[in-house]
């Protein structure tokens, strides 16, 4: 039986290394401070063998008490009341999060109060079509941590923002190259339309993004497979959407962003007979980019879609056949949509 004193004691120093480890920051752990650089956690550190430290983190490892260490080595994973699952609940007003990239498994802090949304376009190297992006965020200071402690990424000097364009080909490999892991930092549920609609504008700009998002999730009712599938997906980003602030920039004109937040929010909710919708509320961010650390990383998350995309590696991105009937008949290239979401959340 875990004593619960000592197992109070112990997590306080789990989540102490997490947030520490993450954001590269001191931590004194017995009589030694350990000057960390940022690093991402793994379940596994806790409770690992000693081994032939090279970093400030490897010597802080080394450093754990073997008793810690035992009681990690069950406590970290127990399901429901365990190290992670509490935290990943809220423990005395910290959070984390887990995220899963291919096999491995990393523990982030949870820095933000609240998650946000951020919608950006990208244009196409053909210069015709447009990438435009949905994403969930649920930690936008965490993300921005991530890019610019463990990935050096840049910001543009003129406005102190993240910008794809702004980006040498080094730092856009960077990112490109670590692709699933920058997803699953950054966001936990994407939805991506590819379309050229933007550029013809046959028809009231609203009723064209609504129809360009519904288009994702219709059309498909009678395979009862797909079907479900997407009804689920469709309701998965409206409960993301649903007052939480949007982050959007002006790309849609003549629509407005706040135009455009409330266009996305009533499209994703369920429609009820006669026409009428659920209950919803949008909440739009009245920042630019410069002030929204969301549209920031959104524009970054649309850069990196569009490159892949462009290139044919489209990874993680799965596609999401769009329904036919959304388009206007002048239309003759269907918009191509894709989608990517965090399984553990």
């Amino acid at each position: 039986m875990v004593d619960k004193k000592k197992d109070t004691k112990s997590m306080d120093i789990f989540i102490d290394i997490i947030e520490k480890t993450y954001q590269g920051t001191s931590l004194q752990y017995g009589k030694e401070t350990f000057r960390l650089t940022p690093t991402l956690v793994r379940p596994a550190d806790f409770h690992r063998k000693t081994c032939n430290a090279q970093t400030s983190y490897e010597h802080l490892l080394n450093a754990l008490d073997p008793a810690f260490k035992t009681l990690a080595a069950s406590e970290v994973y127990r399901a429901k009341t365990g190290w992670i699952a509490k935290s990943i609940n809220g423990y005395n007003n910290y959070k984390i999060r887990q995220i899963t990239v291919g096999k491995e498994v990393f523990l982030l802090p949870n820095i933000s109060k609240h998650p946000t949304v951020g919608i950006d376009t990208s244009g196409c190297q053909d210069n015709i079509n447009t990438v435009m992006v949905i994403c969930s965020i649920p930690d936008p200071e965490g993300a921005c941590v991530w890019l610019e402690k463990h990935l050096k990424l840049p910001k543009d000097p003129k406005t102190n923002e993240f910008h794809w364009v702004r980006l040498n080909q080094n730092y856009r490999r960077v990112l490109l190259d670590d692709f699933e892991l920058a997803l699953a930092i950054c966001c936990d549920c994407l939805l991506v339309i590819k379309s050229n609609i933007f550029f013809g504008r046959k028809g009231k700009m609203d009723t064209i993004f609504a129809n360009l998002v519904d288009g994702c999730f219709s059309g498909f009712e009678s395979v009862p497979s797909q079907a479900e599938f997407r009804a689920n997906l469709k309701q998965r980003l409206f409960k993301v959407t649903n007052r939480a602030e949007v982050h959007c920039d002006d790309d849609f004109a003549p629509l407005t962003p706040a135009k455009i937040v409330r266009l996305l929010v009533k499209t994703l909710a369920k429609q009820k007979q006669r026409g009428s919708f659920e209950s919803y509320t949008p909440l739009f961010a009245t920042l630019y980019s410069h002030e929204s650390t969301s549209i920031q990383i959104a524009d970054l998350i649309a850069g990196m879609v569009k490159s892949k995309i462009d290139n044919k590696e489209f990874n993680v991105l799965k596609p999401l056949p769009f329904d036919a009937r959304k388009l206007n008949k002048s239309f003759n290239t269907l918009p191509k949509a894709y989608f990517w979401f965090d399984e553990n959340v």
